[in-house]
This record gives C-alpha cells, structure tokens and sequence, in this order.
C-alpha cells in the first residue's frame, strides 16, 4: 500500500467534491472559464510534442519559411506543416505571405504569459 493509498482513506461526498471544485475555481481563475481553458489546453497540446517544441526552439531564433524548418529537422514538408498549423491554432506562432513563401515567427507572449520555459 502506497502512502497516498493509507492518506485516502475517505471519499468525498459530491456536495464535498463540488466544493473542491469550486475552491479550485476560486484559486485558479482559469478553470471557470471554458473559452481560457480550452485556449490554455490547446497552447499545452501544442507544446506537448516534441518536434513542435523544436520548431519553438528555431523560431525563438529566427523568422524561417516552412522549407527551412523542414530542412533544419530534416523532416518532410507534411509532417512539418501539420505541426506548423498546430502552433499557429495555438497562437503559439503566426504566419505571413512573401511571394510565395510563408515566413513563421515566434509570437512569444503566450510563452511569457504562461511562464512555459521558466
């Protein structure tokens, strides 16, 4: 038997457990607001892989067009894009159009804002 096991030894009733939640709410603002958290899971998402945390990586460098992130994780363009997207659904990065390539940027404030890599 584990220590959290011998510790838990009762289970909350549900007004208990509504209370908790509520609790938690209070101390979390972010958990009663859907549209936050469901920004703040997707921003989680988008970082728990790790080719797109090395994308983040090359773009707190520098700009790059998709053709160069591909060539610096030597990775195929698909994959690249996919992950690409992803970040920018997240508003991790954004995008614009030069010609006819597309140049991606960090867009570092949710990264400062969530304190991810401090």
């Amino acid at each position: 038997m584990t220590k959290l096991q011998k510790n838990f030894n009762t289970k909350c009733t549900a007004e208990e457990c509504r209370f908790i939640a509520k609790k938690a709410q209070t101390r979390f603002r972010v958990l009663s607001n859907n549209r936050r958290i469901k920004k703040r899971a997707k921003l989680f998402q988008a970082l728990g892989n790790e080719t797109r945390l090395r994308i983040v990586g090359l773009l707190s460098m520098q700009e790059m067009c998709s053709c160069e992130i591909v060539d610096a994780l030597d990775g195929s363009a698909s994959t690249v894009t996919h992950h690409l997207r992803m970040l920018e659904d997240a508003e991790l990065i954004a995008s614009r159009q030069v010609g006819k390539f597309t140049i991606y940027s960090l867009n570092d404030t949710p990264l400062t804002r969530h304190r991810i890599f401090d």
